[in-house]
């Protein structure tokens, strides 16, 4: 019995002639090569490139796949750029590292914003009569008057009025009175621009004009509240926030700088409610116009000037 043959069968004495395994196909292929070298040749010949086939086939196939592969991330690279081009991506940018002179002045920042105005103290007193000479030249100080209600106090003791903006708001007054007058008395005397009338309600009237000092209180606790400053346990970590860290930089008086710029800035968006209201705005606009003013800062605050001038270019002080 030829060898091969024997591998696959049991012997005659088991009483079967089954084969144990089915013969691998290089068994049958090798049982049906002819004898021959030429016949081998020839045979050789006929094999080899079946399987060359095979494999262009396979190549070719894997060839298309990664084309297709790279063609659809081609392509969706250039939707991304497109996209990008319309939506640009919003990259935050790192927070602010406080510099110790800069941590020292925040800190002195919040300590003044938490002391309240107290109307028995000497030296609080002494800031009000200081505020008076600069709103009535000539005239001698007074911590309870009339006149009080001109500067645009709600009443005759501005000391009520301190209750939502601490002595902060007082001092603001006062930086901008000293370091500031001009803009000081534009503000307080509506020197700039066609003013609102004080028109009965009936009327259409919406209040007249915004009283001086209640909104430069409003002011204050708006800036306060807007830079997350009250807390000083906590560093401002809002976008408006570490832009405002960014101008104390270098500015120490920062804050009463900003409040400066934004009462300028708020004064002139009032009178452009009353251009494009043809007239009909007052003191019931006062909020929305603030909400305006608020917006305005953030938003420009957010881009991190380092200076106060470069953070009054970025707003439209056109009108």
């Amino acid at each position: 019995m030829d060898l091969r043959k024997r591998r696959h069968t049991r012997s005659s004495s088991d009483g079967l002639e089954e084969p144990l395994l089915a013969p691998s196909q290089s068994e049958v292929a090798e049982e049906a090569l002819p004898t021959s070298d030429d016949d081998s040749k020839n045979s050789e010949r006929a094999i080899v490139p079946h399987s060359i086939n095979k494999y262009d086939w396979e190549e070719l196939w894997r060839s298309l796949v990664a084309g297709c592969v790279q063609s659809c991330a081609n392509a969706w690279n250039a939707v991304v750029s497109c996209l990008s081009g319309v939506f640009p991506l919003k990259v935050s940018p790192a927070p602010v590292e406080l510099t110790f002179e800069q941590a020292e002045q925040l800190a002195s920042l919040q300590s003044r914003i938490a002391v309240q105005y107290e109307p028995t103290d000497e030296q609080h007193q002494n800031l009000l009569r200081q505020l008076w000479s600069h709103a009535f030249p000539g005239e001698p100080s007074q911590l309870q008057s009339e006149k009080w209600k001109d500067m645009g106090w709600q009443g005759i003791n501005p000391a009520t009025d301190f209750r939502g903006g601490g002595l902060i708001s007082l001092q603001n007054l006062l930086f901008m009175a000293n370091q500031k007058p001009e803009l000081f008395a534009v503000l307080l005397h509506k020197t700039k621009g066609k003013r609102a009338q004080d028109t009965p309600l009936e009327d259409g009237g919406r209040g007249g004009e915004y009283p001086f000092a209640a909104a430069g209180v409003n002011f204050s606790h708006m800036l306060i509240e807007m830079l997350a400053l009250r807390d000083p346990s906590k560093v401002p970590a809002s976008p408006a926030g570490q832009g405002f860290l960014e101008l104390l930089k270098l500015d120490p008086a920062a804050f009463d700088e900003l409040y400066c710029l934004g009462y300028e800035r708020f004064d002139e968006l009032w009178l452009q409610t009353g251009v494009e209201s043809g007239g009909k705005w007052g003191y019931f606009d006062f909020n929305s116009i603030k909400s305006k003013l608020q917006q305005e800062l953030t938003k420009q605050l957010s881009i991190r000037p380092r200076t106060i001038a470069e953070l009054r270019k970025l707003m439209d002080f056109s009108f």
